[in-house]
């Protein structure tokens, strides 16, 4: 969902991805929230994903640009 302008850590990956790994069962946990008027997330953002299977709610803070 971030647009290839969007934060990017030192290997180039996103800040934001659209899934990551759920931290309790290891499943995909999918990004809910949508970026701002600009289309995308600004460092300081908070950020929420929704496991697939468990559907724990993750909410992450974008960090620094790396």
């Amino acid at each position: 969902m971030s647009a290839p302008d969007g934060p990017v850590d030192e290997s180039g990956a996103p800040l934001v991805p659209d899934t990551i790994e759920c931290v309790d069962c290891g499943s995909t946990a999918h990004l809910i929230s949508r970026p701002d008027d600009t289309g995308r997330f600004w460092p300081g953002d908070l950020v929420v994903y929704r496991c697939e299977d468990c559907l724990d709610r993750w909410d992450l803070i974008v960090p620094e640009e790396g």
